[in-house]
């Protein structure tokens, strides 16, 4: 008989502490969380002759967008408001990347069109991949004699 009524109190508690329990007061909600940015959907791009750097920037003018290299570090930026209406939106973006110490950065360049940034680094001639078709031969041909 206790038993029954030991189990039967638990199924109540075990109700009640279910019917009554608030998830906005757990831990997970309650803990202060960093403020974690949005990550701009971005990619370098691995070419036989270059890297390329490709990401979307839409609503943002290209007179916008500052690239520049300083001590073999690529940075891209831009910083954008809006004061259309009542309220203003600013909007910012800033990103790096570490260069090769060789890279010619006379000849990087830089594109936007349809929303959509590329730069383009070339490699260095160490870099760059070296492809070639190596023609495979009948031994006859290469003079050696058959054993």
């Amino acid at each position: 008989m206790t038993n029954l009524i030991r189990n039967t109190n638990s199924l109540f508690d075990s109700v009640f502490t279910d019917l009554f329990s608030d998830a906005f007061f757990e831990p997970q909600l309650t803990t202060p969380r960093p403020y974690m940015p949005r990550r701009q959907n971005g990619q370098v791009v691995n070419r036989d002759e270059d890297w390329q750097v490709v990401f979307a920037v839409p609503g943002v003018k290209p007179e916008d967008v500052k690239v520049k290299v300083e001590d073999n570090l690529l940075n891209v930026s831009y910083n954008t408001v809006d004061n259309a209406n009542a309220s203003s939106f600013v909007s910012s973006f800033s990103r790096s990347w570490s260069l090769e110490q060789d890279v010619s950065i006379d000849n990087i360049a830089a594109s936007h069109e349809n929303g959509v940034l590329t730069i383009t680094i070339p490699k260095p001639e160490s870099k760059k991949r070296v492809s070639r078709v190596i023609d495979v031969v009948p031994l006859k041909a290469l003079g050696k004699p058959k054993k």
